[in-house]
């Protein structure tokens, strides 16, 4: 039986190959940054034309990519419903499912521009596509402040969603809030 063996310059070839090809795999996700979290939060109770409504309960995931242009995409998947407190307040306690105005929306933020916080953290800013079940919301396209924040012992535990004109008719103009789960390299 015969054996083949590569020289030795090919064996370090093939060596040096992987070790480059290994670490352009390894630079590509460090240059990115990745976080993940929840909102849990509502809107504030809102008056328009005499008609009270709200607050509505918001709750659903979210996930944002920081890129290496100091650009950010963000996505959340967010649930919402007329709460308790607009049950008990306006509906007459009445807590048929049927009766919250359940619904989805998707908020999309690709490009957002990103800037450092003066007190610590980020700053997201751009201009956001809104679905409402799946269909192009009415007040989309809107303009979105995302800024995540910390403390001194978690540097980025606290999310904020600001929307402007016409989102802020909807999801009203005071910042959702949730939490950061998760932030990566």
């Amino acid at each position: 039986m015969k054996s083949k063996t590569f020289p030795p310059t090919a064996g370090a070839i093939l060596i040096l190959l992987l070790a480059v090809g290994t670490g352009a795999l390894a630079q590509s996700p460090a240059a990115r940054t990745r976080f993940s979290g929840m909102f849990d939060t509502y809107t504030p109770q809102t008056t328009t034309n005499g008609v009270t409504t709200g607050p509505y309960e918001i709750h659903g995931p979210w996930s944002m990519v920081l890129t290496a242009n100091s650009h950010a995409n963000f996505f959340a998947a967010l649930n919402m419903e007329l709460s308790d407190g607009w049950v008990l307040s306006q509906n007459g306690g009445n807590f048929d499912p049927a009766d919250r105005a359940a619904h989805t929306h998707h908020i999309t933020l690709l490009n957002g521009v990103v800037t450092s916080l003066p007190t610590g953290g980020i700053e997201i800013t751009g201009t956001a596509k809104i679905t409402a079940n799946g269909a192009p919301a009415p007040v989309s396209p809107s303009d979105v402040v995302i800024d995540i924040t910390g403390g001194s012992d978690v540097a980025y535990s606290n999310i904020t969603l600001t929307f402007a004109l016409p989102g802020s008719k909807h999801f009203g103009d005071e910042p959702l809030s949730g939490f950061v789960r998760r932030g990566t390299k």
